[in-house]
C-alpha cells in the first residue's frame, strides 16, 4: 500500500505484531539488523540499506508518542535540520521516510550514515580526559557548530551523548530538537528542552533559537572532559534550579587559566557575553597543539649572540670582496679572528639580555635606530666598515593594547578561579572594552573608574585579595602606556 502526503512517507512493508524486530523490511528498502541503542524518544538500528548495498544508521521514534502527527513532524524537520550544513563533523543525512505499523499508524523514521566508534559519553564515563585532549575535541565540535550556524541551525542538545567519536574524525549526531536561528520556542511542555544538566538558561525563558545557545552546551562539554561531570551535575529541573543558586562547580587549577576563562566565557548566563562557535575553535586551538618534542626544544635553545653573528657575517663579506676586487695573485683580505661560537641559552623575561660584542675602534659614528653616537675622538678603523652600536636601544614603550589585554586576561582568569565574581568580571570587562586606544577621549577617566571598582570590589570580598594586586598591577602598565 501507498501512503500519501504531506509527509512524503513513501511504499511500506506491512510488518509483524513484535514490530520492530531484526530482519523487518521498511519502505521495502531498509532491512533492519540490530537495535544499537534504545533511548527515551528513540531507538537507533543498524540497517542495510538493499537498493544501495550499503549498511545504514536507522533511527525510529517511540514510546506513545511514535505515531502521532508532531512525532512524524518531528522526524522529518530531525531530517531537515541535520541535511541543511555540510560540514565533516556533522553525521550525514541520506533519507527520511515511514513505514506502518500494524495497527495502521505510521511510524517515521531517519536514515543516516552509520558511524564506528563511541559516545563522547561513554568515553568520558571510562575517564576523564586531559585539557588537551579535550581542546581537540572541543575544538572539532566548535567547528561543525560553526558550519551549522553559518547555515542557519541551532542544534540545541549538544551534549556528550550526542557527540561520537569515530577513526574519522568527530561527529555531531541528533538534530531532533534543532530550530532554525530565531525560531520562536512555542514548546510550553518542555519536551523539547533536553537534559536539564546541559540546558542554557535562556531556553527556559522561552527565548528564540540562537546560535548562543549551542556555545553554551559546548562550555558543558569542554567542563565535563576534563572533570568527568558537568558544571550542574543534575538530573531534574527542580534540581537545576537549586544548582543554579547555588553556583556551578569549579574547574580544577591544574587546568590552564586560557581553558577556564574559556569555559567561564561559554557559560555565561547572558547569552551576548559568550563568543561565537567559531571564536571557540579560534581559542581552543593553541591549547590543542601538542608542545615540541625535547629534541626540538633542546635544538630551540641552540642560540648564537647577535654580536657574533653581525662579526661572522663582516668575515664572510671581507671574504668576498677580497676574492674580486684583487687580481690573479692578489693577496685576499684576511677575515678577522673569530672565537669558536659558544652555546648559550637564548634570553628570557628572566634573565637579562646578552652581552653585545665587543667594540671596535672606527673613524665613523655609529647609528642605532633613532639615534646616531660619535666614534671617540683619536681613533681609527678600517674605511668603509661600521662598527656595532656603542649604546643599547632605549627600551620600548608598553603597548596600550597590549596592557588592555593582560588586563582582561587577568579579569578572565579570576573569574575563572571564582577570584571574581561573574557580575563583577562583566562590569570590569565592559569598561575595558571602552578602552580604545591611549589617546583616546576620555581614557584616563576610564583607567580611573576601574581603578575605583577594583579597590570598591575588594573592600567589599567580590575580589579576593591576591586578584586585587593583579589588578592594580595590570591598571599599572595601563597607566605607563597611557603616559599617565
Amino acid at each position: 500500500m501507498r501512503l500519501t502526503p504531506p509527509y512524503g512517507v513513501g511504499e511500506c512493508s506491512w510488518v509483524t505484531p513484535d514490530w520492530p524486530a531484526a530482519g523487518d523490511l521498511l519502505a521495502h528498502r531498509y532491512r533492519l539488523v540490530t537495535r544499537l541503542e534504545s533511548g527515551g524518544m528513540a531507538d537507533i538500528w543498524r540497517a542495510r540499506d538493499e537498493l544501495l548495498e550499503r549498511p545504514v544508521a536507522l533511527k525510529l521514534p517511540t514510546g506513545g508518542t511514535a505515531t502521532s502527527a508532531e512525532a512524524l513532524h518531528l522526524a522529518w524537520k530531525e531530517a531537515r535540520m541535520a541535511a541543511r550544513p555540510a560540514h565533516p563533523g556533522i553525521a550525514v543525512v541520506h533519507d527520511y521516510n515511514g513505514a506502518v505499523r500494524p495497527d495502521g499508524s505510521v511510524a517515521p523514521f531517519v536514515v543516516m550514515e552509520l558511524l564506528t566508534g563511541e559516545t563522547l559519553a561513554a568515553r568520558v564515563e571510562r575517564a576523564p580526559l586531559t585539557w588537551r585532549e579535550a581542546a581537540r575535541v572541543g575544538g572539532a565540535v566548535a567547528g561543525a557548530l560553526a558550519a551549522a550556524h553559518a547555515s542557519g541551525v541551532v542544534h540545541r542538545d549538544i551534549k556528550p551523548g550526542n557527540v561520537m567519536l569515530t577513526p574519522a574524525g568527530v561527529k555531531i549526531l541528533d538534530f531532533g530538537i534543532s530550530a532554525i536561528t530565531g525560531e520562536p520556542d512555542d514548546d510550553e511542555t518542555g519536551a523539547t528542552f533536553g537534559t536539564p544538566a546541559y540546558v542554557a538558561p535562556e531556553r527556559l525563558d522561552g527565548k528564540p533559537a540562537e546560535p548562543t545557545t549551542d556555545v553554551y552546551g559546548l562550555g558543558v562539554l569542554l567542563f565535563e572532559m576534563v572533570t568527568g561531570q558537568p558544571p550542574y551535575p543534575v538530573d531534574t529541573w527542580e534540581e537545576l534550579e537549586a544548582a543554579r543558586l547555588r553556583g556551578p562547580s569549579r574547574l580544577p587549577h591544574e587546568v590552564p587559566a586560557e581553558f577556564r576563562a574559556l569555559v567561564a566565557d561559554c557559560l555565561a548566563d547572558e547569552p551576548g557575553l559568550r563568543p561565537t562557535a567559531e571564536e571557540v575553535g579560534d581559542r581552543l586551538a593553541p591549547l590543542a597543539d601538542e608542545p615540541p618534542s625535547p629534541r626540538h626544544a633542546a635544538r630551540r635553545r641552540i642560540a648564537v649572540p647577535a654580536g657574533l653573528a653581525a662579526v661572522l657575517l663582516a668575515g664572510v663579506a671581507a671574504l668576498i670582496l677580497g676574492t674580486r676586487d684583487g687580481g690573479p695573485g692578489s693577496e685576499r683580505a684576511a677575515p678577522p679572528a673569530v672565537a669558536p661560537p659558544a652555546v648559550v641559552p637564548p634570553p628570557s623575561a628572566a634573565s637579562p639580555s646578552p652581552s653585545p660584542a665587543p667594540e671596535r675602534p672606527s673613524a665613523r659614528a655609529t647609528t642605532a635606530p633613532g639615534r646616531t653616537t660619535a666614534a671617540p675622538a683619536g681613533t681609527t678603523g678600517a674605511p668603509g666598515r661600521a662598527t656595532a652600536a656603542t649604546t643599547r636601544p632605549a627600551p620600548a614603550r608598553l603597548d596600550f593594547d597590549d596592557a588592555v589585554t593582560r588586563f582582561r586576561s587577568a579579569v578572565e582568569d579570576g573569574r575563572a578561579t571564582g577570584e571574581i565574581r561573574s557580575d563583577v568580571a562583566t562590569d570590569l570587562l565592559n569598561v575595558a572594552r571602552t578602552l580604545d586606544g591611549p589617546d583616546a577621549a576620555g581614557v584616563e577617566a576610564r583607567l580611573t573608574d576601574l581603578a575605583t571598582k577594583v579597590e570598591a570590589r575588594a573592600g567589599e570580598g567580590s575580589v579576593e585579595r591576591e586578584r586585587a594586586a593583579v589588578l592594580r598591577s595590570r591598571l599599572d602598565d595601563l597607566d605607563r602606556a597611557a603616559g599617565l
